[in-house]
């Protein structure tokens, strides 16, 4: 396992988050028959994925010629590294300046789905090796922020397919635990639990973080899901300030604020439900429910169901 510092761990997971964008691009891409599309995307999340895994030897800019030449340099016949990433890295660098500047037929589509193939074992090989920004790490900052304020942190253990009228745990939490017990080892026993009390799918159970952070009172922060992001959904997110998080093919906004009041948490979630700048970006959905719940969840754990771990993208 590599060891990155914060800031490392936050530009690393930065760059799955990235990877993991291009290569949903490029399956879509080539599920729509797109081979020559498909090619540039490919090659990205290649290149994002890498850059994760090189922390440690890159600089602020780095030019594809230098992150493909230190990847020769350091994991080139590393024992624990797989010498077919370090190829398929080459591979798809060469394929996209050739489909990019000087070729004019389509490329093989058995290649290129291929190709696609060994891309998502690169990409899961990375995300078991690079050190990310956990959970914990980000609610550690959200109280450090506001110690005076928060009480508790709360998750709910849940069926991901289904939000309501189903069995559903809620775990409270004071600070102090965050560095004793984390969302994984909550996912862990709690699976075990659900099983002894006959839960129907128990092993598709996730943790989901709780919007709120105080057992007695209505302490709030703002959660929201949503579907893509781009240049306005990040500048209206940004006046609220929080972190962004990839989570599958969609993102989850954590807010760095805490919101006092039922009705005040109540009125910020429907001022953003009437955003016209998010208005094609947010899960509306979630919304509305988390409004009759009384609170919003975030998944952050996985299961068979949901096998995307989501991870910190930015901060806002």
């Amino acid at each position: 396992m590599l060891t990155y510092d914060l800031p490392k761990k936050k530009k690393a997971s930065t760059l799955l988050s990235l990877g993991l964008s291009e290569l949903e691009a490029a399956e879509t891409l080539i599920e729509n028959e797109l081979y020559r599309e498909a090619i540039v995307h490919l090659y990205f999340c290649a290149y994002y994925i890498t850059q994760s895994l090189l922390q440690d030897h890159l600089g602020k800019k780095n030019s594809h010629t230098f992150v493909e030449s230190n990847l020769h340099k350091i994991y080139g016949k590393c024992p624990w590294f797989p010498r077919r990433y370090v190829d398929l890295h080459v591979f798809l660098h060469k394929l996209r300046n050739e489909f990019n500047y000087k070729a004019t037929h389509v490329p093989s589509p058995r290649l290129v789905t291929q190709k696609a193939s060994v891309l998502r074992a690169y990409l899961t090989f990375a995300f078991k090796h690079v050190p990310k920004v956990e959970t914990i790490e980000i609610l550690r900052a959200i109280y450090n922020a506001n110690s005076s304020l928060i009480q508790d942190f709360s998750f709910d253990v849940y069926c991901p397919k289904t939000y309501s009228h189903h069995t559903r745990l809620t775990f409270w939490q004071p600070p102090f635990y965050l560095d004793i017990f984390g969302p994984k080892q909550l996912a862990e026993k709690s699976k075990i639990l659900l099983k002894s009390l006959k839960v129907r799918r128990h092993d598709d159970y996730v943790v989901g973080l709780n919007s709120r952070l105080d057992q007695y009172k209505p302490v709030h922060l703002l959660m929201l899901d949503i579907d893509s992001v781009d240049s306005s959904v990040e500048h209206e997110l940004k006046a609220v300030g929080g972190v962004l998080l990839k989570s599958g093919r969609g993102f989850h906004f954590i807010g760095s604020s805490v919101i006092e009041g039922q009705k005040e948490w109540e009125r910020e979630m429907k001022r953003f439900r009437r955003s016209k700048s998010l208005g094609g970006y947010l899960d509306h959905d979630h919304i509305d429910i988390s409004l009759r719940r009384g609170y919003a969840t975030l998944r952050v754990t996985t299961s068979p169901v949901k096998p995307t771990t989501p991870v910190f993208y930015k901060e806002l």
